[in-house]
């Protein structure tokens, strides 16, 4: 059987992509693409995203240190290179932040950046493969993974921003063939580590990680590349530097960042469990919560347990790897594939949730700055190996339709996700006192404000956002596990992140009022809402209450601050401070 004739060109297969990833997660957005988020919610990591589309723009256009922002954990504020803030997708995306608001923004980049990393794996492999339909496929099966499908869930957008890593193979693999020259290499692979950077810093690591391991195996298994090895080492080696000069003061700040927060060692929760290769979790359509009993017990969470591939696909690669004679690349990318998911299991070897050994990674991952690198991301890699050896398989096979169409059709629907489901978006509670811009008309731009529900547990962090950053907030969901040392020292702090939901362990008005007063609060608002912290009767702790756009607030409108500032209203709305369209 022949291929047809009509093959994807690059922007045919773009489109293709986006039209699918589209169908995944961007339907449910329609007709109002701000009022919900992409992602489950309850964590507020979207929040996070949105916040950070928001700071970027308003920052550089407002002249301030876009680095560090002290409008969240107010007065001391926090380090945002030593947080996800995602500053190259925000400055990316700012025309569209500034034009229909930071959640239509984030909403756009959530859809497109699975395809966007699905379109570059199938630009990589075209040109390995020569074969646009064998790249189609592989390129899938690298977007669309379940390593991606897991962070799109957990809206993730610093995992799921991994579109460089196949443009990085690619222009190694165009020097070793002699068809980019070293210099072109220096530029064009520093452009690539800079723009990673700016993206995730953890995902820029484990490339490098992932990259100096294919070095060494090139070295033993690829004798025949050895001498572009040495010639690739110097060029390489400066497109770090260039990168680093590119990034030079984000990687200052996260250089400085490092032990200003309390850092939590998350790599001995979230290893990959072996049984995960084989075995789907709920983010794919074969996972569902059929199989929940044993992957429930897989290490971490869902987000994190990204290491299925689907038989289909491991078939291809047994078939590969046993076929006669065999491509020279294939036993380098069987050892690619072995590395990476060796990897991704981590601190130890865990079976359907069962500890059996230690394992390596445990030593590496007491290091400064490799301690918050989550060993099951590693997974990524494996699956970018196993896409590859798939549209090699595709590109050489020859027979019937079993070989080059059904296998593959299989391999892609094995890690099919549940569309059907409702969880890939989540509507985030909105008050019109700060969605109506009432709160420009009660108080004025610069005050601290004290906002219930606090922290994670609810919304203040987007309605920040949404607001143009009028005003600071005492608390922040900017850094879950590494909150800034001068914040979650606090104890009255650490009863509201950590015993917030449970009533009785909450703290009293008295120590709510130290805490306002330590920190600097001009207004406590509360959500009006079923058994609302504090109530409307609590709320006169702190001076007259006033109830207005579905919250209460004390001191009320137009009342001097608890820090004694009688200035009049003013509206300030920040250059992010569009309103979404909701």
């Amino acid at each position: 059987m022949h291929l047809p004739r009509r093959v994807p060109t690059s922007s045919a297969a773009l489109l293709a992509y986006a039209a699918i990833s589209f169908g995944y997660f961007g339907w449910r957005l329609l007709p109002h693409p701000g009022r919900e988020l992409v992602g489950l919610g309850g964590e507020s990591d979207a929040e996070i995203f949105v916040w950070s589309f928001a700071w970027w723009p308003h920052a550089i256009l407002a002249r301030t240190n876009p680095f560090f922002s002290h409008v969240v954990y107010a007065p001391t504020g926090i380090n945002l290179a030593w947080v996800t803030s995602v500053p190259g997708l925000a400055l990316a995306f700012s025309p569209v932040t500034l034009l229909f608001g930071p959640a239509v923004s984030y909403n756009l980049a959530a859809v497109l950046l699975p395809a966007l990393s699905a379109w570059t794996a199938f630009l990589f492999l075209r040109y390995l493969t020569g074969s646009p339909w064998a790249a189609l496929v592989g390129g899938y099966l690298y977007g669309f993974s379940s390593y991606v499908l897991g962070h799109e869930l957990a809206s993730h957008l610093n995992l799921t921003g991994v579109f460089l890593v196949p443009l990085g193979a690619l222009v190694l693999l165009r020097h070793a063939r002699g068809e980019l020259a070293s210099r072109r290499l220096l530029w064009q692979l520093g452009l690539i580590v800079a723009g990673q950077i700016s993206i995730s810093t953890e995902v820029a690591t484990t490339a490098t990680i992932a990259l100096l391991l294919a070095l060494v195996l090139a070295l033993v298994l690829l004798r025949g590349a050895r001498p572009w090895l040495r010639s690739a080492l110097a060029p390489v080696a400066a497109a770090y530097a260039l990168a680093a000069l590119l990034t030079a003061p984000l990687l200052y700040y996260a250089a400085t960042g490092i032990g200003q927060g309390a850092v939590e060692h998350l790599a001995p929760l979230f290893s990959a469990d072996l049984l995960n290769t084989v075995l789907p979790t709920r983010v794919t359509a074969a996972g569902g919560d059929v199989l929940r009993s044993v992957s429930g017990r897989f290490p971490g969470d869902d987000a994190e347990r990204g290491s299925y591939l689907g038989p289909p696909a491991l078939l291809v690669v047994a078939l590969l790897a046993l076929r006669s004679p065999r491509p020279a690349a294939v036993p380098f990318l069987l050892a690619a594939f072995a590395t990476a998911t060796f990897l991704s299991l981590g601190n130890a070897l865990y079976v359907a949730g069962h500890r059996v050994v230690s394992l390596p990674w445990s030593l590496p991952s007491r290091v400064t700055g490799l301690e918050s690198v989550l060993p099951s991301r590693f997974s990524l890699y494996a699956a970018l190996a196993v896409a590859t050896m798939v549209a090699i398989w595709i590109a050489s096979a020859r027979g019937g339709l079993l070989r080059p169409y059904v296998v593959p059709a299989l391999a892609v629907a094995a890690i099919f996700p549940p569309v059907w489901s409702a969880d890939g978006v989540h509507r985030p509670a909105r008050v019109a006192f700060f969605s109506d811009g009432i709160s420009a008309r009660c108080f004025p731009a610069g005050e601290t404000l004290l906002v219930f529900p606090f922290g994670r547990w609810g919304e203040s962090l987007l309605w920040q956002a949404e607001s143009g950053f009028r005003f600071d907030l005492v608390g922040g969901t900017l850094a879950h596990n590494d909150q800034p040392s001068s914040f979650a020292g606090d104890p009255t702090v650490a009863r509201l992140l950590f015993d917030f939901l449970d009533p009785a362990a909450r703290p009293s008005m008295d120590e709510l009022r130290g805490l306002a007063a330590r920190r600097g609060v001009d207004r406590v608002v509360s959500a009006d809402q079923t058994d609302a912290y504090p109530s409307a009767t609590d709320m006169r702790s702190f001076g007259p209450v006033r109830r207005v756009g579905g919250v209460f607030v004390a001191p009320a409108c137009g009342r001097p601050s608890l820090a004694g500032d009688a200035r009049p209203a003013r509206a300030a709305p920040g250059p992010a401070g569009r309103r979404s369209i909701h």
